[in-house]
Formats: C-alpha cells, structure tokens, sequence
C-alpha cells in the first residue's frame, strides 16, 4: 500500500480531497465533489481484472459502531462495521484533533479493500482500491451458486462490500431456499438477508420465507426480527408476511401502535392499522381532534374525515369563524365540496354574512364560488 501523502497542517476537508485527488488525477474523466467529509467519485467501468477504485468516508453512528459509505461510478453503498474490521487503523488517528493521515484495509473473502485518507475528530474520508479474488468464484460455483463462472469484479466488490463469506453462503444454500444464482446471492448480501435472519424469521412462524425474493422484500421494507418481535409484545401474533410487508411499506412503527393503544385504539387489525397510516391519522391528529371535541371518533370516522380534509386546523379557523360546535357531518361536508375557511372569508367580503353550513355547501355544489359572489348585481 502506498504511503499517504497528507500533511497534518492541512485542514481536514481539504485533506479528504486530497486523499481522494490522486484518484482523479489517475483517471482524467474521474470527477470528485467535496461537500464537507462527503465525497462522490465516478470512475470509468473496469477492464476485467483491473482494480475498482471510488471514495469511502466513515462516521460514528449513535449505536457506537462505524458507518462505512463507498461511492464508486455512480452508485453509494453504506452499511455498519465494526472497528476490529479495518486493519490498520489505530484508535489514536480516528480520534485525532487534527487531520490525520491514515491508510489501513479491509480484508473479506471476496476481495480486499485499500483505504486511504485522513481523520479528523471520529470522521474520515478518502479513497479506496478493491482487489478482487477471482478464486471467491471458483469458490460459489463449487458451493452451487449457479452463474458464479460469469461473476465480475463488480460483483465480487459488491459480495465483498456486504462480507458474504464463504461460511454464510455455504449456510445460506443449505436454507431451502431454492436454487441460488449470483444475481440472487449479490442482492441477499446486500440487503443483509443472512442466514441468521432467515433462521429467526422461520422460528417465529412467518409464512412466505421459502424463496430469496421473499426474503429479500422482508428486508428491502424494514421488517427486522426485532420488529416482529415486539409487535408480538404488543397483542399482533400470527402476522403473515404480506400483512408485515403492508405494515412496513406503510409506516406503522411499534411505537404509534403502542400511541394508538394508549388512546383506546386496542386490538385493530392490521388492515385498520395500514390504513390510519395510509390516510395520516397519527396519534397527534386524534389528540388535536379531541381537544377541538371530537371524543370517540371509530378508526372508520377518523380515516373519512383525513381523506376529505378535515383538520384541526380547520376546525380551529371555522370556529374563529363563528362556527362552533358543528357535527362531524357537517365538517365532512363542507370538506368533501371545498366550503374551506378561505371560501368563507371571500363569500363575506362580497356581502354575505351569517350564511348556515348548509347553505355554503349548497353554494358550492351548485358551483358558486367566490368569483361568482364578487360580480356587481345585475351581471
């Protein structure tokens, strides 16, 4: 590995880019941008056995592990690791105060990654070289990976990238999960479906965990072994995975499950959960509705008061309007024909006051709107 060439007098995000420079100035049609300790590299495809060159920078994430992001062309990869994976890389320079030139590798089945840089107060950045092993391929092929003879060092950087190693691959071809090609065995490793997680998915009685595609959707929306877990804890059992995939797609967390349960919202089912996310209806818009006095709304009333635009906010403005204690018929009303409180201003600039709800909706049904109220008499 070459020695960086980096002094410790330059700032830190100039000595991101100049440890990034070389790069660029190696390919001419490399393009590099520095936005603080980001950077992005394009590079042009390589010939087959030539090295994957790009930029990495690396953060500390709350949980107290690395964050490891790569750019190479145009695509970014990032993904937890653990400190003990970059070799060479001393606690002393990832702390350092000043801008600290580094050069350290991390070392998979796959292939190698040479890592150049800089430090600064727990945050690096620079530029990387990827050494394929070609001898990982002989390796899938003789595991049954079917298409291995046909992998590119992209691939073996992308395998390499998510640390499929030799011992998860032979674990995962032994999962049942049906014959496995590169194409699938690159995406499994990417989205982090090991075999771990397809053991724990099986245990906890998830049906639709027999095929990569169905393991790799679970993972693509979020649905963690954690996940189901606690909603477990929480009364959901027996979710089925096109039920768990809505619930992730959809936004419905533990937390505004527990939310809901909390204001009398206890039991529904996952369909009704799907669908109060679908439709906005957080846990705060029920608590704001309720202090406009809107007591025991059913998941159904609150769902077609969302849809047709019936917000706090509006209740508030009607009331400031002069309408006070209008029944949710009303509001839905006046929402589903568009009677909203800037209707209201203007039909009362043009004259008339004091008009029912009633008689607004009417208004507006009948397609008289506030250009029509402002013509002079006669017209």
């Amino acid at each position: 590995m070459r020695t960086p060439t980096i002094a410790l007098a330059v700032p830190f995000a100039a000595a991101a880019v100049l440890a990034a420079a070389a790069l660029a100035a190696r390919e001419p049609r490399a393009a590099l941008a520095s936005e603080g300790i980001r950077l992005t590299a394009g590079v042009t495809a390589p010939r087959s056995g030539a090295e994957l060159e790009g930029t990495w920078t690396i953060t500390i994430r709350e949980d107290g592990r690395l964050q490891l992001n790569l750019s190479h062309e145009t695509s970014t990869w990032g993904r937890g690791i653990d400190r003990a994976d970059l070799q060479g890389l001393s606690d002393d320079a990832v702390g350092a105060a000043t801008s600290t030139p580094v050069a350290f590798r991390i070392q998979r089945d796959a292939g190698v990654f040479d890592m150049e840089g800089a430090f600064r107060e727990r945050r690096g950045a620079g530029h990387f070289r990827f050494h394929p092993n070609r001898g990982f391929a002989t390796t899938l092929r003789s595991l049954g990976v079917a298409g291995a003879d046909q992998a590119t060092d992209r691939d073996l950087m992308n395998l390499a990238l998510a640390d499929a190693s030799e011992a998860n691959v032979r674990a995962l071809m032994a999962l049942d999960l049906g014959s496995i090609d590169l194409e699938e065995l690159v995406e499994l490793s990417i989205f982090n479906v090991t075999p771990e997680y397809v053991r724990e998915m099986r245990s906890l009685g998830i049906q639709g965990t027999s095929t990569v595609r169905e393991m790799v959707e679970l993972r693509i929306h979020g649905i963690s072994v954690d996940y189901v877990r606690e909603l477990e804890s929480i009364g959901y059992r027996g979710l089925d995975r096109r039920q768990l995939l809505d619930m992730g797609i959809h936004g419905v967390t533990v937390e505004r499950v527990r939310e809901l349960q909390a204001l009398g919202y206890r039991d529904l089912p996952a369909r009704q959960l799907v669908d109060l996310s679908i439709h906005g209806v957080t846990p705060e818009y029920i608590r704001e509705l309720r202090a406009a006095g809107f007591e025991e709304l059913t998941p159904e009333a609150l769902v077609e008061m969302r849809i047709h635009g019936v917000t706090p906010r509006m209740v508030r403005e009607l009331e400031a309007l002069g309408y006070r204690d209008l029944t949710r018929r009303q509001l839905l009303d006046m929402g589903i024909h568009g009677v909203t409180p800037e209707f209201i201003r203007e039909v009362r600039e043009a004259g008339f006051q004091d008009l029912t709800p009633e008689t607004l909706v009417r208004m507006r049904i009948h397609g008289i709107g506030s250009d029509y109220v402002r013509r002079p008499r006669g017209e």
